[in-house]
């Protein structure tokens, strides 16, 4: 029951975005170690600027591979 569970998930992984978004979370944690060393705001105008930032790099990626990957 669990097994078959686990192979139905592990199935729709789409591998190219889980490795893309890896890549990805490791950068975001550098660039917002880079926004918080260079910035000295409080901890919401950190995390404010981050999401403007982050996020958006996430959509594109994810636009791009539905564009290019057909």
């Amino acid at each position: 029951m669990i097994m078959n569970f686990l192979k139905t998930v592990a199935s729709k992984i789409d591998i190219t975005l889980f490795i893309i978004y890896g890549f990805l979370g490791f950068g975001s944690m550098y660039l917002a170690s880079f926004i918080r060393s260079v910035t000295k705001l409080n901890f919401w105008a950190e995390l404010l600027i981050c999401f403007l930032i982050i996020s958006p790099i996430y959509f594109l990626v994810r636009v791009l591979k539905k564009k290019y990957s057909k």
